[in-house]
């Protein structure tokens, strides 16, 4: 009886998943914000990102990466240059100078690429002023960034995986290997400043942090009951490349933080319950993108029959075309005639997402600069 009862339950979580893997969705492209208020800055230039923690790692430079717990017979075998070298800091300095610049260009506003930028500043500083040089060049805010704090430790160890037997083929015995695994742990944190100009004023400051990550590598292992080591096919990944990766996955916050983009956002249509056969044919029509014939279908039913899903995924269709106000009232018809809850939730849902897109509008198009007004500390171009 238990075994019958789990194997029902088991077949009722299966539909479940099926049932909600068939979810009909639609996704909408709208246009958000930039988390900071970019108003009125039509250029904006981009300067090389500074690392200013490259001297506190130092004494790992020219070395050997350091062994833990590692029998004295492995260690030649194990002598493997430091992944962190001179060159990680000029290195993950050009990976996030570029990938910031590329985060924000997107075609909203002029962006000047660090190279220039930098030029820019070289030439008001051998003129006695960067602020003039930078008007001068038409740029409404600069952006400037550092490396502030970087994290990165290495180590190799060794580890008797009894789990695992391997047969010596020599003589056919049987044995648990010794692996031999590289260790690295890293983490990094980017500071950005974005100042007004003409106005010389910091518009808005902020960090990225990634969390501290963790990377194995399997250098070897040992191949035989006498236990003589063989090396790995892996390639042992540089300090410059694991710490780059993570300043990539900055690209989208980045992007958050300081531009208006767009973004997809899904909406979940309705179940047909209760069920209404003709309804069938507008799913359908849903999937394969007809959105106007699922729409007559939907409409048609919800003013014949008051079907309270055929309302409610009316004006999704009607917003997904373009089409706010008759999506608005159809979400607040379908609220007001039959209290459902979720048509409200649509309603607003939709307004937010309307809302949002105006402001993003605004940042694009005002040249009204968010900062004139701002109290705060002077930078002193």
């Amino acid at each position: 009886m238990r075994r019958a009862s789990m194997f029902i339950i088991g077949a009722l979580l299966a539909a479940m998943f099926i049932l909600a893997g068939c979810s009909t969705t639609v996704g909408v492209r709208t246009l958000v914000p930039a988390a900071v208020d970019v108003s009125g800055y039509k250029t904006i230039a981009v300067r090389s990102t500074i690392d200013n923690t490259r001297w506190t790692l130092p004494h790992f430079w020219n070395s050997y990466i350091p062994l833990r717990s590692v029998d004295e017979r492995y260690r030649n075998d194990l002598r493997y240059w430091t992944g962190l070298d001179f060159n990680t800091s000029s290195r993950i300095s050009q990976i996030a100078s570029n990938t910031i610049y590329s985060a924000i260009d997107n075609g909203f506003f002029r962006v000047v690429d660090p190279k220039v930028t930098d030029a820019y500043v070289l030439v008001g500083k051998d003129s006695g002023n960067v602020r003039s040089t930078l008007m001068n060049s038409n740029i409404d805010a600069i952006l400037t960034t550092e490396i502030t704090s970087v994290f990165y430790d290495e180590y190799i160890y060794q580890y008797l995986d009894r789990s695992v037997t391997s047969t010596d083929k020599d003589t056919g015995a049987k044995f648990n290997p010794y692996f031999f695994y590289l260790v690295q742990t890293y983490g990094v944190s980017i500071q950005y400043t974005l100042t007004d100009v003409e106005n010389n004023v910091i518009i808005a400051t902020g960090t990225f942090s990634s969390d501290m990550e963790e990377k194995r590598t399997q250098l070897g292992r040992t191949k035989n009951v006498k236990g003589d080591f063989q090396e790995s096919w892996f390639s042992v990944p540089s300090a410059s490349s694991l710490l780059g990766e993570l300043i990539r996955d900055f690209s989208s916050q980045i992007r958050d933080e300081l531009s208006p983009h767009y973004v997809t956002v899904n909406f979940t249509f309705m179940g047909n319950k209760p069920k209404v056969k003709t309804l069938k044919d507008a799913y359908t029509a849903v999937d394969n993108g007809q959105y106007r014939i699922a729409l007559n279908i939907f409409s048609d039913e919800y003013n014949r029959s008051g079907h309270i899903p055929s309302g409610y995924n009316s004006a999704i269709l009607e917003f997904a075309m373009g089409n706010f106000d008759e999506a608005y009232a159809i979400a607040m018809d379908v609220y007001n005639k039959y209290g459902s809850v979720d048509a409200l939730q649509l309603y607003y849902k939709m307004k937010n997402i309307e809302e949002r897109e105006k402001q993003a509008t605004e940042q694009i198009n005002s040249d009204t600069k968010s900062a004139e007004n701002k109290q705060s500390e002077l930078i002193g171009f």
